[in-house]
């Protein structure tokens, strides 16, 4: 009962979409980082720190 009404909340509504868009911004990073390119694969993973950083350019 206590998590039906956890989800009236807007906080938990609020939280729930935040989840959602992270989850979609980490999909859309993943797809981005398989189409790129194998050079630019291959440098991603030489340097530690940009190997999770995938920058959009509309953002």
């Amino acid at each position: 009962m206590f998590k039906w009404l956890m989800r009236l909340s807007p906080w938990y509504r609020d939280k729930q979409r935040q989840l959602n868009h992270a989850s979609i911004k980490t999909r859309s990073t993943i797809i981005q980082y398989r189409t790129a390119s194998r050079e630019l694969q291959e440098e991603i993973r030489s340097n530690n720190f940009a190997r999770y950083l995938i920058y959009d350019k509309g953002e």
